[in-house]
């Protein structure tokens, strides 16, 4: 587990960059290439990645390093926003190979990315406070920051400063617009979202993202018919941008149109990529679970976990293996579904060892969740050890939070529920701790704490499988209609 001092360390030189006084610089991103045509199809894939159409943004940039195989910041950008994990390990592989030809700065996103990818999480982090210290008119930089803290790292809350630092520099530049939107949303500030979210629409009015992204919004929200209607809109608007056919599965998934859920995700996976097939495919598979229907629900998730094997995408091969585990009725069957993930990661060698490493950190966690849900505080203690050490070694925001919602389920199995509170806060975006927090809050008194955890953990509409597994059960449990606190 990260100490004190390593994250007051951390923070002090985060703030530090953020109050810095600017400097003159340059504006725009360093791009260090000898071709012309290398240039233009990288700046075009930043364009299109702006109002995210992902996939001709990618395009663009191995189009960028075919006209120069050298083209170090083409390739680190493959890196980080490849959907597929196998080419983002080869594609790290070229940046790092290059890194000597690129510019101070791209050395230093080369750096700070390329580390993160390898779980190498401290050095990533000074490597991206130097850049932003050193090039601090760069809104690009800014931008790119604030991907990597929400995404990569699932910080939210550090993530806002950076998008509004960008749109401080470029008020007109739209997708931090949107993507602060997103973070504002996941810590629970509603009011915020719509705000920026409104902006971003009006800055890329012909676009379909705004409207995609104001159905998700609208979605988490729980306003299921304003989303279905912003999804609609989007595809109006580009009937290719499969993303909101995608977000039409979620929604009908959602509001428990299972079968018309699964009609529209099908859609969507027919026209998706590969890494897209799986990842979509095990948020199909999931809608057998609402419904109750578990022997069709195992069969959808070992597909899915063939088809990831197939295509060498361990952590998604696991990840489904690890979602089989959590409904099954029998420990012992969920324990060898979860042992199955574990091999399948530690096999792994094609997939950035960030994503292996957050994978099994969901994996144990998982393991630790069931054995105490079973009883079984012997075999807790001994998965909740192996995830300590593995949180110990690496820094990485998401393997922490899992360590920090393991051992506050067991601490508040062993009723040490102040204890359990302070660990379970660390994980506040999962619904088990969340689920966990509800119930210290009220055995400690704190019944505030507890109604509005209570409200937000019925109000989860992310179409994950523990939303299935938990939130459901929850709201049934509680007879509370599912509401999103405006308050956090």
């Amino acid at each position: 587990m990260i100490s004190t001092r390593v994250k007051f360390l951390i923070a002090a030189i985060f703030l530090f960059v953020l109050a810095a006084s600017a400097e003159r610089q340059p504006v725009g991103m360093e791009m260090t290439t000898q071709s012309a045509k290398a240039r233009a199809f990288f700046e075009e894939g930043l364009a299109k990645m702006e109002t995210l159409h992902t996939q001709a943004a990618l395009e663009n940039w191995r189009h960028a390093t075919e006209a120069d195989p050298n083209f170090a910041l083409a390739h680190i950008f493959l890196s980080y926003f490849a959907q597929d994990p196998t080419e983002q390990v080869a594609e790290r592989g070229k940046a790092l190979a290059a890194r000597h030809l690129a510019g101070p700065e791209e050395q230093l996103i080369i750096d700070w990315l390329a580390n993160g990818s390898k779980s190498q999480i401290v050095p990533a982090i000074q490597a991206m406070n130097e850049a932003l210290e050193r090039y601090q008119q760069d809104k690009h930089l800014a931008w790119l920051a604030g991907w990597w803290l929400m995404l990569a790292q699932d910080e939210p809350g550090k993530a806002i400063p950076m998008f509004e630092r960008a749109i401080r520099l470029d008020p007109k530049f739209a997708d931090p617009w949107n993507e602060v939107a997103y973070c504002y949303a996941r810590t629970g500030n509603f009011d915020k979202a719509f705000e920026h979210i409104k902006r971003y629409t009006e800055l890329l009015p012909h676009e379909a993202n705004p409207q995609d992204s104001y159905a998700e919004l609208s979605r988490m929200a729980g306003r299921y018919e304003d989303a279905l209607a912003h999804y609609h809109a989007s595809l109006k608007l580009d009937p290719t941008f499969i993303e909101s056919q995608l977000g039409l599965g979620d929604t009908y998934a959602l509001m428990g149109d299972e079968a018309r859920a699964r009609a529209e995700y099908a859609i969507a996976i027919k026209k998706g990529t590969k890494v897209q097939d799986v990842l979509w495919s095990l948020q199909s598979a999931a809608t057998f679970v609402r419904e109750g229907n578990f022997e069709t629900a195992d069969a959808a998730f070992k597909q899915v976990a063939k088809e990831a094997r197939s295509y060498d995408f361990s952590n998604l091969e696991a990840e489904a293996l690890r979602s089989l585990a959590l409904y099954q009725k029998d420990w012992e069957t969920s324990l060898t579904y979860l042992e199955k993930a574990e091999t399948a990661l530690r096999l792994s060698d094609r997939v950035p060892q960030a994503l292996v490493d957050q994978e099994m950190a969901a994996v144990l966690r998982t393991e630790v969740d069931l054995a105490i849900q079973n009883g079984n505080t012997e075999a807790a203690a001994a998965k909740l050890k192996r995830l300590e050490k593995l949180a110990n070694s690496n820094h990485d925001s998401v393997i922490q939070a899992s360590f920090h919602g393991a051992l506050g389920a067991m601490l508040l199995a062993q009723g040490k529920y102040e204890d359990a509170i302070s660990h379970l806060e660390e994980d506040t975006r999962n619904p088990f701790s969340m689920r966990g927090l509800t119930v210290a809050y009220e055995k400690t008194g704190a019944k505030e704490k507890a109604a509005r955890m209570t409200a937000r953990l019925a109000g989860f509409n992310e179409p994950l499988i523990e939303q299935a597994i938990v939130v459901l059960p929850f709201r049934g449990n509680h007879a509370v209609a599912h509401l999103v606190s405006r308050t956090e």
